[in-house]
């Protein structure tokens, strides 16, 4: 990893520049799901990667690893839900600016260890059931609107909200008049 990261970055001045940023941080990367915690130690130029560090992170990531996966896939998007940020906040916007500078193609850094068919057979499946997990949630999302509308009447539907925000809108307006109008009233002109 600290390889694929290091030739990632080295062609980058604008990640070199980040990189003497976070020279001498610690950020901590922690997957939810397992007893794995990850330490990035920007040093010299170069993003050292450890299994333990001794003392505490100035910036710590917690995730669940398909967020990270999904992260890592997405490619400057913005971030998916499940990954929390700890620490530093200007630490995390710089090492979240030098990842997404690193653009690491992850299919071609697992085809080196189980070949390059496998490889992309394995992020084909990723994408897919990346693809299939939005997909039906999104279904359910309109599926549960659906119920709570027109099935159990929880909610009234879309267009009598937007009807009614109309007339509160429009009411609003008219207070608004009535005061200007109220007030002018009120005033009356002076004469000497």
């Amino acid at each position: 990893m600290e390889r694929a990261l290091d030739s990632a970055l080295s062609g980058s001045s604008a990640a070199q520049h980040d990189l003497k940023q976070l020279d001498g941080k610690v950020i901590a990367l922690e997957l939810k799901e397992l007893p794995l915690k990850l330490y990035f130690l920007p040093q010299d130029g170069k993003l050292k990667v450890r299994g333990d560090h001794h003392g505490p992170p100035d910036m710590t990531v917690r995730a669940a690893s398909f967020a990270l996966l999904e992260a890592a896939l997405k490619r400057g998007e913005a971030p998916p839900r499940g990954i929390e940020l700890n620490g530093d906040a200007e630490t995390a916007q710089t090492f979240s600016r030098l990842l997404k500078q690193a653009d690491l193609d992850w299919e071609e850094l697992l085809s080196g260890y189980v070949g390059d068919v496998a490889a992309h057979q394995i992020g084909s499946l990723v994408r897919d059931c990346m693809r299939w997990g939005r997909d039906t949630a999104g279904r359910l999302g309109q599926d549960m609107a659906e119920y709570l509308v027109y099935e159990s009447a929880m909610l009234p539907p879309r267009h009598e909200v937007e009807s009614y925000l109309d007339e509160v809108d429009k009411l609003k307006s008219d207070v608004d008049r009535l005061a200007a109008r109220l007030q002018r009233l009120g005033t009356k002109p002076q004469y000497p």
